[in-house]
Parts: C-alpha cells; sequence; structure tokens
C-alpha cells in the first residue's frame, strides 16, 4: 500500500496525507469520533445584523453554471435566484416564477413582478433567456446543465416581457426540478458582460438573488451583504420569524472541534459540528444533503473496467458500518443513489453486493490489485469515512495509491477531462434537485471530457436504455417502474456501491437559526431571532 503525496497547486491547495487509524474504530464506535469541546453555556447572540459562519473550503468560482465543489453551491444560493425553488414541506415552488407549466418536452414559465438584479437592472424575460441561453450553450461545458434539462439540445426564448418558453430536442422528465437547481440561477446582464469578473464574485451588479459578495480572501474569508432592494423570497422564507442577517462572513475551515469550541466560546455564530457533539447545542439543523456512494471508473486505463473487481469491493463495504464510523449512525443506511425517502427510491438490500469480506479475502480476487483511491477529507470528520474504504481496500489485500485531499483538489482530480488520474473514489453529492437523477447522470450518459456529468465511462447500453424509458414515461408509476429497473441494472453491475446519506450537522448560538428547506442546505434561511 502506498500514500500518495501530491504537490501544491498553484493555487494554494495541499492534500492532506494519511496514514491508518481506523484498525478499532468498528469495535470503538463512535469513541474514534470524540471530542475534547471547552466551555458548554452558548455565548450571546451576535450584535448586529451580522452572522459569522465558515466555509469548509474556498468556493472555486462564483459563476453558477460551472460550480463543482460544495462551498461553490452554497455560496452560489446566496447569490442567484432559480427559477423554481423547494420549500420547507419538500414541495416546488415559485422562485423567479409566478407560474409555471412544464413537462417532459419544455413548458413556458411566467415570471413574478419586482425582481431586480442587484444594480437594480429588472429581471424580465430578456434578462432569464441570456442567461439560460449562455447556461444550457454547450460552450459553456456547465455539469449541470444536464441535470436541468438533460443531454438533448435546449432552446430558451423570450414569448412576451414576462413569459420564457424553453423546449427540449430530447424527453427529459424533470426539467421542473431541475428548475429549481443552483447551476440554472439567473447571471444578471452586468454578469454576462464579464465572465472573468463573474467567476471572481467582483461584478457588483451580477447577482439575481438575496445577496452580493462584498469581499473574497481565499484561505481567510468571504463577505455577502444583502441587496437592500431585495424582495423576492419565497413564501416559506419571507415568513421565517427573525430579522434577515444584513452580512453574511464567512472564514474557512473544515475543522469540527474548533467550530464547536468558537460557537460554544462566542467568536463564530454557525458552523458544522461533529455528529458526537449534537447534544452539546440547543440549535442544531441536521441536513441531509445528497448521497455517499463508491464509484468506479471503467476507462480502459483502469482496473474497473472489469465487473468481477466492482462486485468484489462492493463485499468488502457495508453501509451500516460506514454510516457508524462517519456518522456515528445518524445518517442513513442507504441502498441506491438516492435517499430511502426520494420517490422511486430503492428499498431492497438484495440488489447490493452481500457483505463478506472473509470470503473476497480468502478468493484474493483484490490481492495485489493496483488501483488509485481519490477522497476528500470532508467526508465524515477528517474524512474518517474515506478510511474505512482505504482499510477495508487493505485488507482485502489491494494495492491502493491513496490520496486523500480538500475538496476542491478531490474535485479536480475526480471531475477533471482526464480519464487516468483515478480508479475508485468515495463520491458525495449535492444532491439539489433531490431526484435519482442527480446521481444517476454521474453513472451514465454524456461523460464529463464531453461535456456533460457521467464520471464512470461505463459501456452500459442497457441502463441507458432505461435511462430513457424513465424520461420519456408518461405518469409517475410507469416512471418508478422504470426507475426501479434502472437502479436493478447500475447496482447489479456494481457500477456504484451505496453507502449512507451525505449528512451535515450545523450548531448556531443562541440568537441564531437556521432553517434546511427539503433538508438542503441554503444560507439565505439564517435568520437572527434576539
Amino acid at each position: 500500500m502506498s500514500i500518495r503525496v501530491f504537490k501544491p497547486r498553484p493555487d494554494g491547495h495541499r492534500p492532506r496525507r494519511r496514514t491508518r487509524r481506523l484498525a478499532a474504530a468498528l469495535a470503538a464506535g463512535t469513541s474514534a469520533l470524540a471530542l475534547v469541546l471547552t466551555g458548554c453555556s452558548l455565548g450571546a447572540a451576535p450584535e448586529g445584523d451580522t452572522v459569522r459562519a465558515r466555509f469548509s473550503a474556498d468556493p472555486t468560482t462564483f459563476d453558477p453554471a460551472l460550480l463543482t465543489a460544495g462551498d461553490d453551491y452554497y455560496a452560489a444560493r446566496m447569490l442567484y435566484d432559480t427559477l423554481l425553488r423547494y420549500d420547507d414541506k419538500g414541495k416546488i415552488v415559485g422562485g423567479l416564477a409566478q407560474d409555471w407549466k412544464i413537462g417532459s418536452k419544455g413548458g413556458t414559465v411566467t415570471l413574478r413582478d419586482g425582481a431586480t438584479c442587484s444594480d437594480g437592472t429588472p429581471i424580465d424575460a430578456d434578462v432569464v433567456v441570456k442567461s439560460l441561453q449562455r447556461f444550457v450553450d454547450p460552450a459553456t461545458k456547465s455539469a449541470m446543465k444536464s441535470l436541468s434539462f438533460g443531454s438533448g439540445d435546449v432552446t430558451v426564448s423570450k414569448k412576451d416581457a414576462k413569459t420564457v418558453d424553453i423546449k427540449v430536442s430530447e424527453p427529459f422528465g424533470e426539467i421542473e426540478p431541475g428548475l429549481t437547481v443552483i447551476g440554472s440561477g439567473i447571471v444578471c446582464p452586468a454578469g454576462l458582460a464579464d465572465l472573468k469578473g463573474l467567476k471572481a464574485g467582483t461584478v457588483d451588479g451580477a447577482f439575481s438573488g438575496p445577496y452580493s459578495v462584498t469581499e473574497a480572501k481565499p484561505g481567510i474569508n468571504y463577505r455577502f451583504k444583502l441587496n437592500a432592494d431585495y424582495a423576492a423570497w419565497p413564501k416559506f422564507a419571507a415568513d421565517l420569524p427573525g430579522r434577515v442577517p444584513g452580512t453574511l462572513d464567512f472564514s474557512v475551515g473544515a475543522d469540527t472541534s474548533t467550530n464547536a469550541n468558537e460557537i460554544l466560546g462566542g467568536s463564530l455564530d454557525l458552523g458544522v459540528i461533529s455528529p458526537t457533539d449534537t447534544d452539546r447545542f440547543q440549535n442544531v439543523a441536521t441536513i441531509i444533503i445528497g448521497e455517499q456512494y463508491v464509484v468506479f471508473n471503467q476507462a480502459d486505463t483502469s482496473p474497473f473496467k472489469d465487473e468481477k473487481l466492482r462486485k468484489a469491493v462492493g463485499q468488502v463495504l457495508l453501509n451500516k458500518n460506514y454510516n457508524q464510523i462517519a456518522y456515528a449512525g445518524k445518517s442513513d443506511d442507504q441502498l441506491t443513489v438516492g435517499d430511502k425517502n426520494m420517490q422511486c427510491a430503492n428499498t431492497d438490500a438484495s440488489l447490493l453486493q452481500q457483505y463478506d469480506p472473509q470470503a473476497v479475502k480468502d478468493s484474493g480476487v483484490l490481492k495485489g490489485v493496483k488501483m488509485k483511491y481519490a477522497a476528500s477529507n470532508s467526508f465524515g470528520p477528517g474524512g474518517i469515512g474515506a478510511e474505512y474504504i482505504y482499510q477495508e481496500l487493505e485488507n482485502a489485500g489491494a494495492d491502493v495509491d491513496y490520496a486523500l485531499t480538500d475538496n476542491a483538489t478531490w474535485a479536480s482530480l475526480v471531475l477533471g477531462p482526464e480519464s487516468d488520474t483515478w480508479d475508485i473514489t468515495l463520491f458525495g453529492t449535492v444532491n439539489q434537485t433531490v431526484t435519482l437523477w442527480t446521481s444517476v447522470s454521474r453513472l451514465m450518459g454524456v461523460p464529463i471530457e464531453d461535456g456533460g456529468r457521467s464520471m464512470t465511462r461505463a459501456k452500459n447500453p442497457e441502463g441507458e436504455k432505461l435511462v430513457t424509458e424513465v424520461m420519456t414515461s408518461d405518469d409517475a408509476e410507469s416512471k418508478c417502474q422504470a426507475y426501479q429497473k434502472l437502479q436493478a441494472n447500475f447496482l447489479g453491475r456494481a457500477d456504484v456501491v451505496p453507502l449512507s446519506g451525505s449528512a451535515t450537522f450545523y450548531a448556531s448560538r443562541a440568537g441564531v437559526e437556521y432553517l434546511t428547506p427539503n433538508n438542503r442546505q441554503d444560507f439565505t434561511t439564517i435568520r437572527i431571532t434576539d
């Protein structure tokens, strides 16, 4: 076994090296994650209208069409409005849209009155059409275009000053939830005129959402200021008790122990804590932001083009063990690439590879198999979830070239256009659509290097046919039947190994409340209640 060390990238990111430290993790249960915190009393509420929070890593871009890492999504949600939103009950509601009629071939959206850009420009059909045209343009190479509109061509046009018409060349049954995806967030004319400034967050009039970027110091802090004239809150957000923070000030750091200490000590108002420390706080928001599962690169350069090897990995990993190690058992054990409460999600455990690590070890099927394993340190406190997989691969005899990195570096390795930088990865979604399609689109369809989302490079014609069946189904029942067949297909091939929900636990100080609409992360719902 070897630990691979990467040279620092020009942008300053440095992967972290890790050695084995999980030998007793399962036996010790939650003790492997125990943290020692100082102080037990909550600090006073923040003064004024500023809330101090924390990103786990630097956002890599403020261009919503080009987001890749988790903190990219969270920052963009503060800056841009989408046509549709999920509310706090999991229902799709209007964002910039007042009314809409959407089907698998497209539809129309009528815009609400009074919405403006951060520079005062009215958000009318012209603004929306130009932003969406740029989003779906193949030259933009947005990996999220397929989440919103599928893999076909998309035509966006103006019917009148308030009405936008959307047509897709290939039926896509997830357009309505796709219009909630922050990648489709509306970029105002000033941002489209300066794409370099848009990426850096320096264009004052680029933003259609409630906040603008006023400071961006990588590795130090990011400051977002409320746009004084913003009034386009969805009803559930407009009705939240308390007042909207005038400023959101984010420092950068991934250490949950530090976050907990600072919240308890009064120097931080909102941050991610360890699952083992949730009982230390009065205010905790638990968020299942997506799913976590093992994905295999099936390119010709990877050993995992061999289905036998993928199935062997599936036999040495157990979702319950991963959940216990990464989240103290406080997440959910998954049986597919979606949450168990998600529409059409598989509930049949027999479709997974049956857990039998001893049989794999005895057979020697993984012994000496060389593989590049890439993972982010955001999976469980300090990356302990990622290390569980490393430990099990090692126990099975594999020769693992292991890279545990920060989230941005991991994304550049695994989600970049090169096909030979990784063989196996622990993947975590930020499931914006709250549909199975978010993850399915990572397993099949147009590959990343061609502007799509598929990272497996799998040859799966049967699965591709089932995707078409899903997207052209006329009603919910037939759609779910097709989704069940599709899940049986990719689980049977061991294209993925389901593990758990991507659970995040946010603690806040007294006087700060944080709502998570549809169990998703959205910093625009922070309120000061003192």
